[in-house]
């Protein structure tokens, strides 16, 4: 707890810095299934709001057409231009995603 009651996020950001050293990583962050940002490292040039609750209804939509296929998805990766997005659900509730350079994506390959 914070001293105006508040809750303190400072040890979720030790989970996900560890990924900024991977190469080519500059963001990681845990974001809830409903949007909410939980926490994040790096990012300073990515609006982080915007990427939870957009990769949130991303993964939603994923997580009903991976049913179709026969089970949920393990993980979802993506290149936009200069862009990798990895998205991997770790709970019901909560999924890493892992934003830099798209040799990232072969993250999700491994």
């Amino acid at each position: 707890m914070t001293p105006d009651g508040g809750k303190s996020y400072g040890s979720l950001t030790k989970i996900v810095s560890p990924y900024l050293e991977i190469e080519g990583v500059t963001t990681a962050a845990l974001v809830s299934t409903d949007g909410l940002l939980v926490t994040v490292a790096g990012g300073e040039e990515i609006d982080m709001q915007a990427l939870a609750a957009h990769s949130a209804s991303a993964l939603a939509v994923i997580n009903v057409l991976a049913e179709e296929l026969g089970g949920p998805p393990r993980i979802l990766s993506l290149e936009v231009s200069r862009q990798g997005l990895i998205l991997a659900p770790l709970t019901k509730e909560v999924f890493l995603a892992l934003a830099g350079d798209p040799a990232i994506l072969s993250l999700a390959r491994a």
